[in-house]
């Protein structure tokens, strides 16, 4: 098959939205097929050049730190697609090339896939200036489909203003989906999460939404060197039990709680250490909760680190420490699975991979709770080595290759069918 990922967020970007695309476009292409990657080119970072990575021309959105805005001629733009002939479209963001992929598929007939990566209802209502970048999203949408009734009273239920800015970036980010969805052939829901939410967004639209976490595979093992060198470089004693955070530094992540967390650990724990693994816009912030904190002192911010050298990062740790309410799926958890370290989290419908009691603790979305969680862990490494090798076993029933395998069967299912139909007309 000839397929097409379109995705507004991409290298040199890091986050779980670029590991997805990689993931999917490797194991496709080790299955056969012929995959382009269509995403913003950065001016200024040299990238490899690939001629199956067609990049558009971007600029600075100002609304996060990687955030791009591509800048390209509509016509020109699916014109160019239209030129490779894909069998399926698929967009794992539904910004400007999202929005290339929805119109290019509408006038081709290829299949066409949406992914919800993002809790982009709950996101938007952390980060309210948004709001006129998600209007004008809406509008540019009515130009990428073939605009009905339901739509026009969308959209007029997305433009009414309200007093509640949060509200109304989440009733917008909400409608517009379920706008852009219905277009699809199926939408792809990365876990329990994200299915619900698909499926409460609809309201009177219809579209397919099938389960399908991310496989993930283990990182590379560090060597006793490389696990040596990370402990000298951060000042790791070997006496202390590493909780480490691994991911964006976002403000929608719930990470201050973990900064509450700690000083109740330590009472129990005094050789614990917290670590934040990861950059973003947040983390200056967090460094002064941090400093303010009183227990600065057991708290590393090592900045953001390259995927490949996460592997030392788990090897060193004791346990992963995921306070987010607004993952989609966090595919830090699958690593840190896959690496046999026990996990403590909140919201366990974001993962296939933890299972309370199992592999992990899952606790109340409080300082308290998520301490006594850390606390449960740390204080019986027995069964914290259990856990370790439960999770190992889980892990690697998702791992890249099988799940892709399930993507693979939904395309050819859906372009099956397109076929199907175009016969009985």
């Amino acid at each position: 098959m000839r397929i097409g990922l379109f995705t507004d967020t991409y290298h040199p970007a890091t986050n779980g939205i670029v590991y997805a695309v990689d993931i999917t476009r490797r194991q496709l292409r080790r299955m056969g097929h012929d995959v382009y990657v269509f995403c913003p080119k950065v001016v200024g970072e040299e990238m490899e050049y690939d001629p199956r990575v067609v990049r558009f021309r971007s600029v600075a959105s100002g609304l996060f730190e990687d955030s791009r805005v591509s800048l390209f001629r509509p016509s020109a733009a699916s014109e160019l697609v239209r030129g490779l002939d894909l069998d399926v479209i698929h967009f794992f963001t539904p910004a400007q090339l999202g929005l290339l992929a929805v119109h290019t598929a509408r006038t081709t007939g290829a299949v066409l896939i949406g992914h919800h990566c993002t809790d982009i209802s709950r996101v938007v209502e952390h980060y309210r200036h948004t709001l006129p970048v998600l209007l004008s999203l809406a509008l540019a949408l009515q130009f990428a489909i073939e605009t009905t009734r339901l739509d026009l009273a969308t959209l007029a239920t997305v433009l009414r203003p309200r007093s509640d800015i949060g509200d109304w970036c989440r009733i917008a980010a909400e409608n517009s989906l379920a706008m852009l969805y219905s277009r699809c052939d199926a939408v792809v829901a990365v876990s329990r999460k994200s299915r619900d939410q698909l499926e409460s967004w609809r309201g009177t639209y219809d579209y397919r939404v099938v389960a399908l976490p991310t496989g993930v595979d283990p990182l590379p093992s560090p060597s006793p060197e490389e696990i040596a060198r990370f402990r000298s470089q951060w000042n790791l004693a070997d006496d202390e039990e590493i909780i480490v955070n691994v991911g964006r530094m976002g403000a929608e992540k719930n990470l201050p709680l973990l900064i509450a967390a700690l000083r109740i650990v330590l009472e129990a724990r005094p050789r614990a250490r917290l670590m934040y693994v990861g950059g973003f816009d947040f983390l200056n912030a967090l460094k002064e909760l941090a400093a303010q904190s009183g227990v600065g002192h057991r708290i590393t911010f090592t900045g953001c680190l390259p995927r490949n050298r996460l592997g030392v990062v788990y090897a060193v740790a004791d346990v992963l420490a995921f306070p987010s309410m607004t993952d989609t799926q966090g595919l830090v958890l699958n690593e840190a699975a896959n690496a046999g370290l026990p996990i403590v989290l909140i919201d366990e419908s974001v993962t296939e991979i933890v299972r309370h009691g199992v592999n992990g603790v899952v606790t109340p979305n409080s300082a308290t709770g998520f301490a006594a969680g850390i606390i449960e862990l740390l204080a019986d490494r027995g069964r914290a080595d259990d856990f370790g090798a439960a999770g190992r076993r889980i892990a690697r029933e998702f791992g890249e290759y099988g799940q892709t395998r399930k993507l693979e069967l939904l395309y050819r299912q859906e372009i099956a069918k397109r076929r199907r139909s175009r016969s009985l007309r």
